[in-house]
């Protein structure tokens, strides 16, 4: 059976939706880790489910299109998977041990099937402007961190210029966005970029809603990707919950949310076992 892209565009959103009711559940698991109580029995039940859904999903689309090799690597994961699919680990941040596995196919399937504009923001931009942290916060540079979002945006753009020569600063977009326009382009990587600054729980629901409002309004034939990077004065809200509040609002993979913390995140002595603590976002909507 030969599947159009539409079709397996729409497989993948099927598997990413199994997968991120299971990371929904499981976010909130980083708190009785911490404490050192057990998880509850239940939850780790119906994580488990949307899981194995995830996997045999993946299985099918794999059969239906034709990649047995793929098929085969995907399947052997799922034998040891299936141990324990609830399983948790830790990396800086507690998340679902095969959740993060299964997600690496999918993104490679994406990438070789799916339609052009649905494949993700390149990592190596997206490293870029993780690195700027580094640069905007170093205490040698500046007498103190960004203290607005015109702070935040100069200095990423200012380190942004020096790698894309074609970098455009605020360039202009004509009849595609409502009541908005981009602080930078990248003509290269066709990827709009908009500067956010976090220093309070409301200053986090204001930006919720601007960009969801963004992201609604905005179509262009000259950009693919958007990008939005949130400087947080303290940690308020984590990446991975801004991201998935996007996908539980519609929003597609052509849009991200970059999380830049203003204070250094204090590292666990804690050993491998958990998943990526989350508060729905969508409560501070």
């Amino acid at each position: 059976m030969e599947l159009s892209r539409m079709q397996i565009k729409d497989a993948l959103d099927g598997i990413r939706e199994s997968l991120a009711k299971a990371n929904k559940i499981a976010n909130n698991w980083d708190g009785p880790i911490c404490m050192g109580h057990d998880i509850d029995s239940q939850e780790k039940e119906v994580v488990s489910y949307y899981v194995e859904l995830a996997f045999v999903q993946t299985l099918v689309l794999l059969e239906a299109i034709e990649l047995p090799h793929v098929r085969e690597s995907v399947q052997s994961v799922n034998e040891i998977a299936k141990k324990d699919y609830s399983q948790i680990s830790y990396f800086d941040d507690v998340y679902l041990t095969w959740s993060e596995k299964l997600a690496i196919y999918l993104d490679s399937i994406e990438n070789a099937l799916g339609d052009k504009k649905a494949k993700s923001i390149t990592r190596d931009l997206v490293q870029v402007i993780r690195d700027t942290l580094y640069a905007i916060t170093d205490p040698s540079c500046f007498s103190a961190p960004p203290a607005n979002e015109g702070e935040v945006h100069a200095r990423i753009e200012a380190v942004l210029r020096c790698i894309f020569k074609d970098l455009r600063h605020k360039p202009p977009i004509a009849k595609v966005i409502k009541n908005f326009e981009p602080d930078t382009g990248l003509t290269s990587e066709r990827t709009l970029i908009e500067y956010k600054y976090v220093s309070s729980l409301t200053d986090l629901k204001r930006i919720s809603d601007e960009v969801l409002a963004d992201t609604r309004g905005y179509v262009s034939k000259e950009w693919d990707y958007f990008i939005y990077v949130i400087y947080e004065t303290k940690r308020m809200r984590k990446e991975e919950e801004w991201q998935q509040h996007l996908r539980e609002c519609g929003v597609k993979d052509d849009t991200q949310i970059i999380v830049l913390p203003g204070e250094p995140r204090k590292k666990s002595a804690r050993k491998s076992s958990g998943a990526t603590q989350s508060s729905a976002l969508a409560d501070s909507h």
